[in-house]
């Protein structure tokens, strides 16, 4: 541990010193009549919804949440849930492209093109599957609410909550009152407009309709940059809800969401100057929440239905492709069922039923440059059904006068796959598969003093393999001479978490800190190319991430003796201090060949917010991207790599953020913002940016030489309520 502090504790000071210096408030709240400053700061006593998918207090829960509440999200200004979780310290996020993200956290990695059946972090909506993992298909309007678990949420969720769970959820007639109408527009042909209403319907019944849109071309790169030719994409998105009061403490919720990000440009590794996609995401969902007091029991029941559809427009040319055309297409149909029982008056017992049912089905065309006919090869993913069902329990007890409370949860999870024809693919060996898995979660919250929490836990997760991981065979769009085929002996991939922490919330500040040590055993990933034939395998080394988190919050009006104005500061931040990926990735060369990849060793968000007499006010935001590690897909000059799996690193860099806005009256305001301030030429994951000296392989290219993030960005609004 001494080395491990002595190698980072530069890093480590960077961090704390802008954690103090921001000095510690919310980045997840704000105020009702501004988006850039925050509203409240968070205390011991906020309900949230914990890792098994009931309301409690933040006192009792054993867990590390973040909360990004209704205020906030009510006023952002932010167009995909990835931007907004950015600006929080969330996690690391793999941006493609506009219109892709993965997501890693605490060393779980979500798959590079968001399908949440290949990753380790869960991203669920309204409590369920949300059915995607990628957060740049999703929109913040119509969210009332952000809850993040982080580490292992198994218990609740079972298969791919290995890292993580980000839970969003949904407005309805219950938490919005009146409307709002925005429009707004900025640099790059950039345009927005959004409207929701929500209100009592007739006697027990509320309703509310939200629709928002977005439009953006081309963005140029940051300073040194040339424009991002195909970085243009638009967004939609709608939802419903409606809202029946059965009697005292009981509602029946009915809700219908589609969001998606159409025409996107996708650039991705070779720097396409014509490959676009569309992504979308539609569901229902129908829940019952009330208590039932004849019986003793709270009860939550929910009914489901999704389809996530993923449509790429691709090719190559460099390749002889003129098209590779993908459509991806996940349904599927659930329920959740979880009653609880107070047994004594210091004893709760939940118990949980899952249920779903998920048909993926693919299509892949693909046309050659010179119009003659070409060999037509199977999708990414095979067909394929899952029949997922699970029974889970949690017991939860309370001690010296219910300053301690203490929980036990353990889940089994049963995962019967059939595999189906999958055009272009000859089926081998037995169809059908099945996994099941046990996985455990225990904890213990103490109330040391009043606004003092201690909290320790310990969880177990996995991840069962797909069908296109157990036998598939497929080739990329950028190397279609090699194939990738499953394996039908793989297992599962598993992890296991500790962690402690402590929470002190005296009034006006938070501060929260945990010390984590996560592995994840038998990772899924490939073997080296033999012949130009790879195959998945389970890797025989673990990986292991340690690190600290902090969240903070401070409301220093009241300490300066500030009358009728806000001062908010707030930070996030992660230092990651061990990144181990042992086993088969040390296939990987370089000096950093042993790190764990697409994992920021820290990061930061700290946040400035004013406000003067709720009339006018700003905020400047600052974002701290540490170093991270990447076995880039780019192709780039042998000046630039000394192998083609050498593993790069790449340097920290700042990003800020500024935000304004104006009252002019009650119910109009008037908003700007400029993101990328100092213009700066970076981008959160490629190693080769579009700036000269080039560094990448111009024989790979379908157009450009690099990418770079959006460069300086203005845009201004205006907000009306009734």
């Amino acid at each position: 541990m001494n080395a491990i502090y002595g190698t980072y504790r530069g890093k480590l000071s960077v961090v704390a010193a802008a954690v103090l210096m921001a000095a510690l408030t919310n980045p997840m709240s704000a105020w009702a009549q501004s988006p850039e400053t925050d509203s409240r700061i968070i205390s011991l006593d906020e309900v949230v919804v914990t890792g098994l998918g009931r309301p409690e207090p933040l006192s009792k829960i054993a867990s590390t949440v973040q909360v990004v509440d209704a205020e906030h999200l009510r006023e952002s200004l932010d167009n995909s849930v990835t931007e907004l979780m950015r600006e929080r310290a969330v996690a690391f996020f793999s941006e493609w492209t506009p219109g892709q993200t993965s997501i890693t956290m605490r060393g779980a990695r979500g798959d590079g093109q968001g399908r949440d059946y290949r990753g380790q972090v869960l991203v669920l909506l309204n409590g369920r599957r949300a059915g995607t993992a990628n957060l740049s298909k999703l929109s913040p309007d119509q969210l009332d609410r952000i809850e993040i678990i982080r580490g292992p949420a198994s218990v609740a969720f079972g298969n791919q909550a290995m890292g993580g769970v980000i839970n969003l959820i949904t407005r309805d007639g219950r938490s919005v009152s009146g409307g709002t109408a925005s429009i707004e527009a900025g640099s790059y042909g950039f345009g927005r407009a959004k409207a929701e209403y929500g209100s009592a319907v007739a006697g027990k019944l509320a309703g509310y309709v939200g629709v928002n849109g977005m439009t953006s071309d081309d963005f140029d790169g940051g300073s040194g940059a040339s424009k991002q030719i195909n970085t243009a994409v638009d967004r939609r998105g709608a939802l419903a809800a409606l809202n029946w009061d059965l009697g005292p403490s009981q509602w029946l919720n009915l809700t219908l969401r589609t969001h998606g990000v159409y025409d996107a440009g996708f650039r991705g590794s070779s720097w396409d100057y014509d490959n676009y996609d569309d992504r979308w995401n539609n569901s229902v969902d129908l829940s019952y929440a009330g208590v039932l007091d004849d019986l003793g029991i709270d009860l939550n029941a929910q009914v489901y239905a999704f389809r996530d559809v993923d449509s790429f427009h691709w090719g190559s040319e460099v390749r002889g492709f003129d098209t590779d055309n993908l459509r991806r297409e996940l349904t599927a149909y659930g329920a959740r069922l979880t009653p609880e029982f107070q047994l004594t008056e210091t004893t709760r017992l939940l118990v949980g039923f899952d249920g779903e049912s998920s048909q993926l089905r693919g299509t892949r065309t693909r046309a050659s440059v010179s119009g003659e006919p070409v060999s037509q090869v199977a999708h990414y993913d095979n067909n394929e059904d899952n029949l997922l069902t699970a029974g889970y329990a949690e017991l939860t007890q309370s001690f010296l006068d219910d300053r301690l409370t203490g929980r036990a949860g353990v889940r089994y999870t049963r995962n019967e796959l059939s595999r189906r024809d999958t055009p272009n693919l000859n089926l081998s060996g037995e169809p059908d598969r099945t996994f099941d898995g046990t996985t455990y979660g225990v904890g213990l919250a103490y109330a040391v003093l009043p606004g003092l929490k201690a909290r320790a836990s310990y969880a177990t997760g996995f991840r069962a393999p797909t069908g296109r991981e157990l036998a598939g065979e497929s080739s990329a769009v950028l190397t279609p001479e090699r194939i990738t085929r499953g394996n039908p002996d793989l297992d599962a991939e598993e992890s296991e978490q500790f962690e402690v922490g402590l929470t002190y919330a005296p009034g006006n500040l938070f501060f929260d800190a945990a010390v984590f040590d996560q592995t994840i055993k038998g990772r899924i990933t490939t073997g080296p190319y033999v012949d130009d034939i790879r195959q998945f395998l389970n890797a025989d080394g673990d990986a292991e991430v340690q690190g600290i988190e902090v969240q903070a919050q401070l409301d220093a009006a009241p300490w300066l003796g500030l009358a009728d104005q806000r001062l908010t500061l707030s930070a996030d931040g992660t230092w990651n201090f061990k990144l181990l990926a042992d086993g088969i990735d040390r296939r990987d060369s370089g000096p950093y060949g042993h790190k764990l990849q697409r994992l920021n060793e820290y990061l930061a968000a700290l946040r400035l917010g004013y406000e003067w007499r709720e009339r006018w006010g700003f905020s400047l935001v600052s974002l701290l991207y540490g170093p991270f590690y990447y076995d880039t897909e780019e192709r780039l000059l042998p000046t630039a790599e000394p192998a083609r799996n050498h593993v790069h690193r790449k340097d920290a860099y700042w990003v800020f953020n500024v935000r304004g806005h104006y009252n002019v009256t009650d119910r109009v305001t008037v908003y700007g913002g400029i993101t990328n301030l100092l213009d700066k030429n970076q981008h959160p994951m490629f190693v080769a940016l579009d700036e000269q000296p080039y560094i990448s392989d111009p024989s790979n290219s379908n157009g450009g030489r690099g990418n770079s993030m959006r460069g300086r960005f203005f845009s201004a609004g205006i907000r009306v309520t009734f």
